[in-house]
């Protein structure tokens, strides 16, 4: 004997529930008893794996301890000694088992029908001389119109979306002009910015759109996230940070987009790396890899992982990495974010260079350090204004600085400190101040004072000011989770 799967049967009691519901809101009264077999039949129709014992219960609506009080009421009120009835044989009837002639009798009185109906005996009655089978010919053919009424229907309440296509237009250009002004512009209005746009992009989730506009709105959200989890790390918040980050891999998950999975792995690595845990940075920009391993987001997670393996000591591991870096750059043919949205999602050829720095150092190459953070500052010096990052140049001067001074070289640190302390305090991001801090104890004078005042105002202290409410928790535009798309 062969019962349905758990998963199986499951299906066919939503399928059983929704013929009883519908079958029950066209008729406006209480169901005769002709009109509950007719439901068991049509469940039967469409479940025939289903036994005919078990569709008569689901036509009723009963659960099976449903069914069992009211065969005792039955026994009760027709005043019939009680049986001991148990969940378990009536379980084994509808699984297909037979119950003895007493409880066959019994359960045709409850059902108010015959053996047969029941599935408990067969009808061995010639075909010529059975009656007409007035059901099965009228409901066949309403089942198959009522089927086609309904997804006719159902199309055209979703044939007209709330959101129309300029305003998904609108809202995507939102995201690649923030992406792009990212570069040059300060973070904290940017933030706010990307918060408010957030939250609209939610509120169009919520409302009916098509299957593909929900798609780009899922990704647009995740590109959301994306940039504040940027931001939030650029304000030294690295938990909103990594809670941002995930939340956008997550969104990138639902809709089905690689590059921006990819992206965000690279972003929950670069939190880890500032977060000091390099195991981590490793496992994300690894994970990162197998959803995109080409282009400027393969060089990308490469790059990611060589710095993570030179904080673990992993040389070999570190210079292989940088060769696999180069090598997926030349094989991409470029991606939707990192080519097409660029800006703050680009990996440009100078970010390459300066990442490339801070991984010599890392391996305490400081010579070939110095030598690919100049590369990368001349790189930056020829890009136009939409493609010059500040936050990475100055990131680059920094980590130039600290390899002069490994190499005993206060004067070459001197003067690739003294353009940094230019900067503004909103654009002074919170890594920038993290690694000067490794230079103060080696420069002396006016320069090692300079240094303390840079360090001691700049953008996350002017965001703590401005975000009272970040220091209680998460921005918002973050998912709990993977599993909690809201």
């Amino acid at each position: 004997m062969t019962t349905p799967s758990r998963g199986g049967d499951r299906s066919a009691i939503q399928i059983a529930g929704g013929i009883r519901e519908r079958t029950l809101a066209a008729l406006g009264e209480p169901p005769t008893t002709a009109v509950l077999h007719q439901i068991a039949d049509e469940i039967h129709l469409c479940c025939p794996r289903l036994t005919r014992f078990k569709c008569l219960r689901l036509a009723y609506g009963w659960t099976v301890e449903e069914a069992i009080e009211r065969f005792h009421a039955m026994c009760d009120r027709e005043q019939i000694k009680r049986r001991g009835l148990t969940e378990r044989s009536w379980r084994e009837w509808e699984a297909g088992a037979r119950p003895d002639r007493d409880y066959t009798d019994l359960l045709c009185r409850l059902f108010e029908t015959g053996p047969v109906q029941l599935g408990f005996a067969r009808d061995y009655t010639p075909p010529e001389m059975r009656g007409p089978e007035t059901w099965r010919r009228r409901t066949a053919p309403d089942l198959i119109s009522a089927a086609a009424r309904e997804a006719s229907e159902h199309a055209e309440r979703v044939e007209t979306s709330e959101i129309g296509d300029s305003a998904l237009e609108r809202l995507r250009t939102q995201v690649i002009w923030l992406s792009r002004r990212y570069v040059w512009e300060a973070p904290l209005p940017l933030f706010v910015e990307m918060r408010a746009l957030q939250e609209q992009t939610r509120r169009a989730l919520e409302r009916r759109v098509h299957p593909a506009q929900a798609g780009e709105l899922f990704f647009l959200a995740g590109t959301l996230c994306g940039l504040m989890a940027n931001a939030s790390m650029d304000m030294g918040r690295r938990v909103p940070a990594d809670d941002l980050a995930r939340a956008a891999w997550t969104y990138g998950r639902i809709a089905g987009h690689r590059a921006l999975m990819g992206w965000a792995r690279g972003m929950q690595a670069s939190v880890a790396l500032w977060d000091r845990r390099y195991e981590d940075a490793a496992g994300y920009a690894a994970d990162g890899l197998t959803h995109l391993h080409r282009g400027q987001g393969g060089a990308r997670l490469h790059m990611l992982r060589a710095r993570a393996g030179a904080m673990l000591g992993r040389t070999r591991e570190a210079e292989d990495d940088l060769l696999k870096a180069a090598d997926a750059r030349e094989a991409g043919t470029g991606d939707e974010l990192h080519d097409g949205f660029a800006g703050e999602f680009a990996f440009r050829p100078a970010k390459h260079a300066y990442y490339t720095a801070v991984t010599h150092l890392h391996l305490g190459q400081a010579g070939r350090a110095i030598e690919q953070a100049r590369a990368a500052l001349g790189l930056y010096a020829r890009e136009d204004r939409q493609n010059r990052s500040y936050g990475c140049e100055a990131m680059a001067g920094a980590h130039l600085a600290v390899a002069h001074l490994m190499e005993d070289d206060p004067g070459g640190a001197e003067q690739a400190l003294t353009p940094l302390l230019a900067l503004p305090p909103e654009r002074r991001i919170d890594s920038l101040a993290e690694t000067l801090q490794v230079t103060r104890p080696m420069v002396r004078g006016e320069l090692a004072e300079r240094l303390e005042a840079f360090c001691a105002t700049g953008l996350p202290q002017s965001a703590a000011r401005a975000l009272p409410e970040a220091a209680s928790g998460t921005p918002s535009g973050a998912p709990g989770g993977e599993g909690d798309p809201r």
